[in-house]
This record gives structure tokens, sequence and C-alpha cells, in this order.
């Protein structure tokens, strides 16, 4: 959709607002699949993504397991002259993906025709990360600390704080409380792969194995293929804005923004055994939003990759009549 009718974007000085795309640089990613439920799923698609109106097409969970990612990201910078120019920083992101199909409706049928993948829950270690991330994109961001391996070391132990009111009540100061953990319970091979592609043919081929991982098509099928010849990361966002009172949204839509993968360094999968432990935060109730209960879950294709990728910038696919700028 165009923004020709929009107005320019003032540039102030104090605001930290820098243009995408960006490139990040020794992007070292761990991660772990997690089985919630698929209906607590699809509710959280639908009260955030599907509450943009458009008869043309909704959003459907492709799977009840979520993909929990740590990332440390060595450099992250605008490519664009003006902004890369003032320097670049490092930051940390983890992440609740959600596996999810833009259902289109063909003839009498209902079919798949596109997949994303939904960062629908994000923490990162630093403000200016968080200020561009919501205000640009949509991502829905908020400040943590954790802990996470540096590249090279064993995966031992991972963890995300966050401060929060726990439990909800007049009383309750905001404190920091530990949200999730992820601990190796069992040490065994690891298997290094030569490429991206060797990493999401291996993952493929484990996890439709398990038959109610994901629900796919042959639609979804062949776009999974496509992406081993041009991979990258189709990421679907749910952008807000709310008004002076908090009461409306004075623009509510859903964005587009492509992970675009410039070069892997290393992809590895692993045989250790993880074990993810959830924390009841009544800010952040993770068992209500995706089904991850309280307690300890496997974790399924624990893997690690270290590259370097593009953040291109977001493009609207569908907003809200009555939400403009």
């Amino acid at each position: 959709m165009s923004d020709e009718h929009l107005p320019p974007f003032i540039q102030f000085p104090g605001n930290v607002i820098a243009q995408p795309p960006c490139r990040m640089l020794n992007a070292n990613m761990y991660g772990f699949f997690v089985k919630g439920e698929l209906q607590k799923v699809q509710r959280y698609i639908d009260t955030t993504l599907n509450c943009v109106a458009n008869s043309d097409f909704r959003f459907k969970a492709l799977s009840q397991y979520t993909l929990l990612t740590f990332t440390d990201i060595e450099s992250i910078a605008s490519k664009v002259p003006k902004f890369r120019d003032q320097g670049w920083m490092q930051e940390t992101d983890i992440i609740i993906w959600l596996p999810i199909a833009k259902m289109v409706q063909r003839d009498d049928d209902e079919k798949v025709d596109h997949i994303y993948w939904y960062p629908a829950f994000i923490t990162v270690n630093n403000i200016y990360a968080l200020i561009n991330g919501r205000e640009t994109w949509g991502y829905n961001k908020y400040l943590c600390d954790y802990q996470m391996p540096n590249i090279g070391d064993v995966p031992n132990y991972f963890s995300l704080e966050v401060n929060a009111f726990q439990p909800f009540n007049k009383d309750t100061k905001m404190a920091p409380h530990p949200l999730l953990e992820v601990n190796l319970i069992e040490h065994a091979d690891e298997y290094p792969l030569d490429d991206f592609v060797e990493l999401v043919k291996e993952a493929f081929e484990i996890l439709k194995s398990d038959t109610d991982f994901f629900d796919l098509d042959i639609n979804a099928i062949k776009q999974l293929m496509r992406g081993f010849i041009n991979p990258q990361m189709d990421q679907i966002l749910f952008k807000q804005l709310p008004n002076g009172d908090g009461s409306k949204a004075v623009y509510q839509g859903v964005v587009h923004s492509p992970s675009i993968i410039k070069k892997v360094h290393s992809a590895r999968i692993y045989r250790h055994e993880f074990e993810v432990t959830i924390h009841q935060l009544d800010t952040f109730p993770l068992g209500d939003m995706f089904g991850l209960q309280p307690g300890k879950h496997a974790a399924l294709l624990p893997f690690n990759v270290l590259m370097d990728f593009d953040q291109e910038p977001a493009f609207e696919i569908a907003k809200n009549n009555g939400a403009s700028l």
C-alpha cells in the first residue's frame, strides 16, 4: 500500500529513530522448538493479526510448536548513510516465534498463500533497539536482562528476566522476575552443517516426522522448498499506536519485513537434551498467550546458527480503515 499521502517523518535533533534496512553482523542464534497449545496460539493470532479486518485473507497457526530463540548480534547499523555514519550497536533478542500461514479463499476451498514467522513476543537488551523496533516495524519489544553462551561456548544455560508485576495486585511494586530458562541436561554430539540451506532441510526432515508439528498443504511445502534456494525469514508483524488516553488506535495494521540472510558462518544441530522452564508471570502470561504453561518443557531440535543478515523495511499488508496516522 502506498505511503505517498503521508506527511514526512520529522528527524528533529535528539530523535533516535533510524531508517531501515539494517545490517546485522555475527548474529549468534540458538533456537529451541517448544510445544504450546494450538488453540491458544490461534487465539493470540486472532487477537492481534486477525483483528485487522480483511475479507481477502486471514492468518492461521501452522503449529502448536513455538520457536524460542536467543540471538546475540555483535553489530547492528542502518544501511542508510545518514544513520550508518552515526555509529553501530550490539543487540540481543530473545523471541518467541509462531509459524503462520496467510490463508486465501480459492473457489470453495481455503489455500495457503504465503508462510510467515510471527515474532509474537520479543525482549531486547537496549533502549535504542526497543524504540526503533516498536515504532518503525511494530515489534512487540520489551527490555530484559539475560544470560546466554558466547560464540564457541558450550550452550549450558540461558535465562530471561524482566521487570514485571507479580502477582497482579494493587499493592504489587514492579520488580525483576525470571520469565524462562533453558538448561542443558544431557550432553551428546553436535551435527555441524555446511550452510543455512542444509540446516533448514535437516530441520524440516526431523520436524515433519512429528505428525502434530505442522498443519501444511502442498502450497505450504512448495514455499518452504523455495526458501531453501533463496534463504530468508519472512516476518509478519502487528503494528499499532495508541491515542492519547490509550483507548483507541490511531494506527493498526499488519506489516511484513523480510530478514535476508547474507552469509552463514556456521550452523549446527545439537543432539544434546535441553529443558525449558517457564515461570508464571502475570504481566507476561506465556501459558495464556501460547499455551507455554509454567513448568518444565522438552526442547525439540535445538540448533545454533552464526550469520549475517539484513532486516528490510516493513511494508503494509492491511490496516483497519478507522486507524490512520
